[in-house]
């Protein structure tokens, strides 16, 4: 059996306060599974046979490898599990709470269980999380055995990528919390303006690994220093030995064995056995491409051969996978090149215009999954979310497969509203160019849940999907848009679509289908980086459109440049868009006129399906705060216009 121990560590019951619903009271438990693969097993041997280096895991006589990892559950207090969401911790963190229950982000980091608005419980879900990454510090995480040549650790090369928005004289090359390598100090540093530029290798005699504090060096296994120091705005990629190389995809294989566990096992975790009526799988912007990697491994049967989800959602993941399952691979990285962001990049097979190969992420989908995949206009200006439906030349749209939903929330950025508005960081106190994006898809993401949860359940398919498209003529290079800002006098900040981010086809060396890879990757030809169109008022004029967007409250991107403070202007900050709320965006004469015109455009989303009737009053009350925003605003503009 995969799973061959739970050992519980807490439950408590969740305070629901003051929530009315039919499900009754809800507790959550906590814990670790421990897992087993028996290589014996031929057909189980099968089934992993994808997961780089497992065959080099030390085994037992009986060749069983085991590991094991952190879980959490949320389930009704003695009742079946209606219906499951397995909520893919992001570096640690479970998501389901802040993305559908509307728990505040620190609340959320703070508290996993709060319930917030009672949205997941009055929609019947008990929500698993699994640890499944092996470098988390802080948070579940997966302990995985270390692969063993002839009994010896392994030894290789990992890459980092780092960029400082100040001079410094030390940078921090973790790729999370902490580098999830220990260096030994042989390494390689290379520096360039962005990232379709060549590498240019620095002299080994102008860095070494340690941090400079008041003139003094200090040794450090997290940080490079330089006496010439590091500028601000450049990209910098290190490539460093070290010794060890745990079992990165065994992370995925816990995902497959713990959800299959409590779907049809009688254990602690479900004690009346009974199968839950619908399994989806929720990730988002890193595990969000974890969900996709788990498809494009073949990994939703379970060694029984049995379906282990229903459906996913892989929510602001773009069209990478990422660091889940290679030799030396860091999970918490983000788009620096290595085997997770090779093609392909749509789920229906299709070319790659630069090799001549034919391939699709999850094209011949024997478990019947279904597919509902979102992104935000940031993961668009990324330069890599339309190539789950457009061919890597940018030359033909791609039909979404049957059981397949692509949408684009847009005008929203990846991390959701940010409010009240600023043009900083909270985090880290960066500053970006204009104030960051103030609307919220949470309306949005909560229809996606209940769609997929129907189509299951109901064999309601969910409604068609809304993306821009070559063929409406509503998908566009960067440069198109961005001309029709520079248009605009309120817009003097803008990116340069020479210096903007896209994915390439990219050169690792001849190991790469094992599992090893040569770094830095060499770039060969660009992929297409095409974004949805704006209309007159600046807004995007595919996918799909709240009321802030229909009615122009406001003008809302997914790309926001970086402040020339902190350099390389002519790149966009990392995960932000903008919202410019200027004075001659909205028409208005009163504010009731803007609800009955905020009311129309709801209902119509309603009628759709892309917003729960059941929101209604949630999608109104942003719109009309936006407004007020707007408002606000057009009368601090007057006045400075009078003075």
């Amino acid at each position: 059996m995969p799973v061959v121990k739970t050992t519980l560590t807490d439950t408590r019951r969740i305070d629901q306060g003051n929530l009315n619903h039919e499900f009754g009271e809800f507790e959550a438990i906590s814990g670790y599974l421990t897992y087993a693969v028996n290589l014996s097993d031929r057909t189980v041997g099968d089934r992993v046979a994808n997961i780089a280096d497992i065959q080099y895991a030390p085994k037992s006589a009986s060749q069983v490898i085991e590991f094991r990892g952190d879980f959490s559950l949320i389930r009704p207090v003695n009742k079946p599990i209606h219906r499951l969401l397995v909520d893919v911790p992001n570096r640690g963190r479970p998501i389901a709470a802040r993305m559908f229950n509307r728990v505040s982000p620190q609340v959320a980091l703070d508290d996993p269980f709060s319930p917030g608005d009672g949205f997941l419980f009055q929609h019947a879900f008990g929500v698993l999380s699994i640890g499944w990454q092996f470098d988390v510090r802080d948070g579940m995480k997966l302990d995985v055995p270390n692969a063993l040549i002839d009994e010896k650790e392994i030894r290789g090369e990992v890459v980092c990528q780092m960029q400082s928005g100040r001079d410094t004289h030390s940078l921090f090359f973790g790729q999370t919390l902490e580098p999830s390598y220990l260096p030994t100090g042989l390494g390689r540093l290379y520096r360039r303006s962005h990232s379709l530029e060549d590498y240019e290798e620095l002299p080994t005699s102008e860095w070494r690994f340690g941090r400079l504090k008041d003139g003094e060096f200090h040794h450090s296994d997290s940080f490079i220093c330089s006496e010439k120091g590091f500028q601000k705005g450049l990209i910098y990629t290190l490539v460093y030995e070290t010794v060890g190389a745990p079992i990165v995809g065994l992370g995925l294989i816990a995902l497959r064995d713990a959800t299959s566990f409590l779907r049809y096992e009688v254990s602690e975790l479900n004690p009346s056995g009974a199968e839950p009526k619908s399994v989806i799988g929720f990730g988002a912007s890193q595990t969000g491409r974890v969900l996709r990697h788990f498809l494009y491994e073949g990994l939703n049967e379970d060694e029984q051969g049995r379906i282990v989800f229903d459906a996913v959602i892989p929510h602001i993941a773009g069209g990478q996978r990422g660091d889940f399952n290679h030799r030396f691979a860091q999970p918490g990285s983000m788009g620096v090149p290595a085997k997770g962001q090779l093609f392909p990049y749509a789920l229906r097979e299709s070319e790659n215009f630069a090799s001549g190969e034919m391939s699709g992420l999850a094209d011949a989908d024997t478990t019947g999954c279904k597919v509902i995949s979102t992104n935000t206009s940031w993961e668009y200006w990324r330069g890599d979310a339309a190539l789950i439906h457009v061919t890597t030349d940018g030359a033909r749209d791609i039909v979404p497969l049957a059981n397949e939903r692509i949408y684009l929330f847009s005008g929203t950025h990846h991390i959701n509203a940010v409010l009240p508005p600023t043009d900083r960081f909270a985090l880290t106190g960066e500053q970006v160019s204009y104030t960051m994006n103030v609307i919220s898809y949470t309306p949005l993401i909560r229809a996606v849940l209940i769609n997929a949860q129907k189509w299951v359940e109901d064999e309601i398919p969910p409604p068609d999907s809304k993306i821009p498209t070559l063929a409406n003529q509503t998908l566009v290079d960067r440069e198109t848009v961005i001309e029709k800002f520079a248009q605009r006098d309120a817009f003097t900040r803008l990116p340069d679509p020479n210096q903007l981010t896209r994915l390439c086809c990219y050169d690792l060396g001849d190991e790469v289908k094992e599992g090893v890879c040569r770094f830095p990757a060499i770039l060969r030809e660009p992929y297409a980086a095409l974004v949805a169109d704006v209309d007159e008022s600046l807004n995007e004029s595919a996918g799909i459109r709240l009321p802030e967007i229909v009615l122009s409250i406001g003008v809302h991107t997914g790309w926001n440049p970086r402040h020339e403070d902190h350099g390389a202007m002519g790149q966009n900050a990392t995960f932000a868009g903008l919202s410019y709320l200027g004075y001659e965006t909205v028409n208005f004469a009163t504010e009731e006129d803007c609800r009955r015109a905020v009311g129309k455009v709801t209902t119509s989303l309603i009628q759709g399906r892309y917003v729960l009737s059941e929101d209604y009053a949630l999608v109104m009350d942003n719109a009309m705060e936006r407004f007020q925003l707007v408002r606000r605003s057009r009368s601090e503009f007057a006045e400075t216009e009078l003075h």
